[in-house]
């Protein structure tokens, strides 16, 4: 591996980040702060449909409040998309409210990218694909954002920190990187409460995936100083707390602290196989990104046994663990919290990865930022026969 000759940090952009139990329902005096009139709020289906979560948000939103869409579904398609953009323009609006976990949120960013760059059909989103050098996401020449979005995380999958976003092709089952200029919420709201109505299975999964986002950023090949305290800090916090997480607001929060700490230095060290081979092989397979991460990032710790030794020990010592293996704690954790531990667990054949495989080789952010290197085809079924 060459030597690291310099590091940079990269910050993934909310200008203002609120915190504490109700704030969800605040927003028109936030809205008012930056002059907006008229929001579309893009919400989680589900939190729509079975709660009151959303109306509430809306009743707060007074003579500010545009319209109200939740026909988003999983992974963030295009379609839906361009059909989100199309009637944010039909209603005028000027904001975007995301509630909701990964797929609203980065739907939103897509659709501030079609907005912003006048575009109405899926070709034209092709030229503003980010490009990859060095590990980290460029991306394509953009103007400057015609719409920001609020964002008020339900889970807690690190989506809510950072500009970048991957929608998927319903047509090829297969996502693209996108790197929104000012994509990151202008305004990111963490309320605790409305965790509360997000399913136990979901909230735990995406929590999973943010601590594998953290290991990953601790785990690079070029690790940056301060994304790598952010990273410990998360992890300590996502370990002590999720198997709390059903006791209050205080677990909670301190989850929503970690997926925020894992965001601010998620930009600023290349992450490899297990944050990316989820945007892989999830899709191929049809399963959720976040109960694909569980089972990737014990495979990785498996992996990396005796290549990450050093970032292991750190980890280790801040959870009081000093002696064990690393994805022992991974898999204890896991087993505790009831989330799946084997690709076996989530109907994942070999056919899934047979089409899987050739397609990870192809993805440079799977193959080329691992402190153990995936140099072929059979290296790569080797991690994830360590899944099965």
């Amino acid at each position: 591996m060459p030597a690291q000759s310099h590091t940079t940090y990269i910050h993934p952009g909310p200008e203002r980040v609120v915190s504490g139990a109700g704030t969800s329902t605040a927003l028109h005096g936030l809205l008012g702060r930056y002059g907006y009139r008229r929001a579309l709020v893009v919400a989680s289906r589900s939190l729509n449909r079975k709660s009151d979560a959303v109306a509430k948000i809306v009743d707060g939103l007074r003579d500010t409040f545009g319209g109200l869409t939740d026909d988003v579904h999983e992974h963030a398609p295009v379609d839906d998309v361009l059909r989100v953009a199309a009637l944010a323009r039909e209603i005028g609006a000027d904001v975007l409210v995301a509630v909701g976990g990964g797929s609203v949120i980065d739907l939103c960013k897509m659709v501030q990218l079609c907005i912003s760059e006048d575009v109405t059909a899926a070709t034209g989103l092709e030229p503003l694909r980010a490009s990859v050098l060095d590990g980290e996401l460029i991306p394509a020449r953009q103007r400057a954002p015609a719409i920001r979005q609020f964002c008020v995380p339900t889970t807690l999958s690190t989506a809510e920190v950072t500009p970048g976003t991957s929608p998927i092709d319903t047509a090829t089952r297969t996502k693209t990187l996108y790197f929104v200029r000012s994509g990151a919420p202008q305004v990111l709201v963490y309320d605790p409460d409305i965790l509360a109505h997000t399913p136990r299975a979901l909230l735990l999964s995406t929590a999973l995936r943010g601590l594998d986002h953290a290991v990953n950023t601790l785990c690079a090949v070029r690790p940056e100083p301060l994304a790598s305290l952010l990273a410990e800090q998360a992890i300590r916090l996502f370990v002590e707390n999720l198997p709390r997480l059903e006791t209050g607001n205080d677990a909670r929060a301190a989850c929503q602290r970690a997926s925020y700490y894992t965001g601010l230095g998620q930009l600023s060290a290349p992450h490899g196989f297990s944050h990316y081979m989820v945007h892989v092989l999830a899709p191929i397979a049809g399963v959720p990104h976040s109960a694909l991460a569980c089972v990737l990032m014990l495979a990785q710790a498996r992996w990396l046994e005796g290549a990450a030794d050093a970032e292991y020990h750190r980890l280790l010592r801040l959870l009081g663990r000093e002696g064990d293996k690393f994805h022992e704690v991974v898999l204890e954790l896991l087993e505790l919290l009831g989330m799946p531990t084997s690709l076996t667990d989530l109907g994942i054949t070999d056919a899934h990865l047979d089409e899987a495989v050739p397609l990870g080789m192809r993805h440079k952010m799977v193959v080329e930022n691992n402190l153990r290197p995936i140099d072929s085809e059979q290296e790569l079924r080797r991690i994830l026969w360590l899944a099965r």
